[in-house]
């Protein structure tokens, strides 16, 4: 089995007839429901050790994943789980979401896991429960999760944890290179694999164009030795490796893969055990340090993941939130929100003296305009040459009427008397 995956035990809720019928009739009037209905809801929380092991609560005061999309290629999830369903994206480009659920459904929820019930007061949490789980299955059987049922609440049935080999034979039925580079297209900040990295060409190449893209890329530890992918091993409560573990040579970054309880068949819970479980936490982890700090790359939160980390068993790097983001912090002082390299301008270089013989232009017009307004505002401000031009129009007009009556001849009249000489 992968990473050393245990027996579990699955935890079963039901909710009385009697609370049912009152749960509905609140429903029915538009009521909400009390407090008090929330001791029928199992509540799983504190038997998360990871959460507590890594310091997520002092990581969700500044974030919780908002705005990152993690993205779980490979495997079929239970789309109806109450931990899981809310802030889950199932595309089955690739094949069809069904056969076998456990694996990815378990996966899911530790990595973006939001609990349910009144303020989330039941259930589950991920280690990024506001991020977003985008889910691309490769099977072609939708015929359901296939899980039995288990007995009453307070049984606790044997079932094996998912493993590798439910894994290995969805991720057969298609090219999960393709896969990858196909959650890189639909804007995936992180791509958790349920697998270890095989040495397909195909698939390092689709890793490698991953990391460009500035997606990190997280798998279990134990397969060929790829440089794009972060490689995760899992460890107890107690900090030591699991049982089966990859060589320490092999790990990049430990995780808690121990006895985690997730979500489980049957609308349940479930206790794993696994190096797929220990990627899924530190995948949950990268999404909380890129959604605080989206400038960062895939390489610079790889490093505040592991350079901002507690000193674990055999010398490895142990996964530790608060150390991660303080570490992230330094990483994106330097970095802007911005690549202003990214920015292109398509339109044509104007040379320098063009753009000052442009601007005397526009200034020399700009005079003439001027001095062609002050002119003409200036011109015979109050009217005085005007005034004159009238006066001398009529004093002309009258000399000429003048000279015309002293130019007439006098004239006699007819049969007047002569005078005698």
């Amino acid at each position: 089995m992968l990473g050393g995956n245990s027996r579990s035990r699955t935890h079963q809720r039901h909710v009385v007839s009697a609370t049912a019928g009152a749960c509905a009739a609140l429903a029915v009037l538009g009521l909400t429901a009390v407090p008090a209905a929330a001791d029928d809801v199992p509540d799983f929380r504190p038997d998360q050790w990871s959460l507590a092991s890594i310091g997520a609560q002092e990581a969700w005061e500044t974030s919780q994943g908002q705005g990152v999309t993690v993205a779980l290629p490979g495997v079929s999830v239970d789309e109806e789980h109450p931990d899981l369903r809310d802030n889950l994206v199932v595309d089955t480009e690739f094949g069809g979401n069904g056969g076998d659920t456990d694996l990815g459904t378990a996966m899911g929820a530790l990595a973006v896991g939001h609990g349910h019930g009144m303020d989330a007061d039941g259930g589950v949490l991920g280690v990024a429960p506001a991020a977003r789980l985008l889910v691309l299955p490769t099977g072609t059987d939708s015929s359901g999760s296939g899980s039995a049922d288990t007995g009453d609440a307070d049984a606790t049935a044997g079932t094996e944890s998912p493993g590798a080999d439910a894994t290995a034979a969805a991720a057969d039925s298609a090219d999960l290179a393709d896969v990858i580079g196909y959650a890189v297209e639909q804007g995936a900040q992180v791509v958790l694999l349920p697998t270890e990295v095989d040495q397909d060409e195909d698939l390092q190449a689709a890793t490698a164009s991953a990391t460009r893209s500035g997606t990190l890329v997280v798998a279990p530890a134990g397969g060929e030795d790829d440089p794009n992918v972060l490689a995760v091993g899992g460890v107890t409560e107690e900090g030591t490796l699991l049982p089966d573990s990859p060589p320490a040579s092999a790990i990049g970054l430990l995780a808690p893969g121990a006895e985690l309880s997730t979500a489980g068949p049957d609308m349940g819970q479930v206790d794993v055990t696994g190096t797929p479980y220990a990627a899924a936490v530190a995948a949950g982890a990268a999404a909380l340090l890129n959604s605080e700090y989206p400038q960062l790359g895939s390489e610079q939160l790889r490093a505040a993941l592991v350079e901002g980390a507690q000193q674990g068993t055999e010398g490895l790097s142990s996964l530790y939130l608060p150390a991660a983001v303080e570490q992230a912090s330094g990483e994106a002082q330097d970095i802007p929100l911005v690549d202003d390299d990214l920015v292109q301008d398509d339109s044509p270089t104007v040379p320098v003296w063009m753009w000052f013989a442009l601007v005397g232009v526009v200034l020399a017009l700009i005079v003439i305009l001027l001095v062609l307004w002050v002119r003409r505002s200036t011109k015979d401000p109050y009217g005085v040459e005007a005034e004159r031009r009238e006066e001398d129009q009529r004093l002309a007009a009258e000399r000429a009427e003048q000279a015309k009556a002293e130019e007439r001849p006098s004239r006699r009249k007819k049969g007047g008397r002569r005078r005698k000489t």
